[in-house]
């Protein structure tokens, strides 16, 4: 995902003080702002939007070779979307009536015997 820098401007004094008492609170204004922006636009973006945009920057950072990560950060599965998570549970599911490799020879051995010449 790409990020893009703000650049706000906002009169010295002012920072300085809020400054003073978001550190009484070990509160940071960069967190503010984004927690503030996350907000904005969970609230002003519509949720199809919303979706779409997510499903594009979990497409880009698999397009883009991966660095050598961690082995615990690897087995954590991707965020998935409630459509893909369909999508894929209906690629796995076998169609009804179907035999699975696993079940098609275990079946027809506990049939019974067969003779053959």
């Amino acid at each position: 995902m790409s990020m893009t820098e703000l650049k706000v401007s906002f009169p010295t004094e002012k920072l300085d003080a809020l400054r003073f008492f978001m550190d009484k609170k070990q509160q940071t204004i960069e967190q503010e702002l984004k927690d503030y922006l996350d907000k904005t636009y969970e609230k002003l973006v519509p949720a199809q939007v919303r979706e779409y945009v997510e499903s594009r920057m979990e497409q880009a950072p698999a397009q883009q070779p991966e660095p050598e990560q961690a082995p615990a950060a690897r087995e954590r599965p991707a965020r998935q979307t409630r459509r893909q998570r369909e999508q894929a549970a209906a690629e796995l599911s076998p169609a009804p009536g179907a035999l699975t490799e696993a079940e098609g020879p275990a079946e027809q051995e506990s049939q019974g015997m067969t003779m053959s010449m």
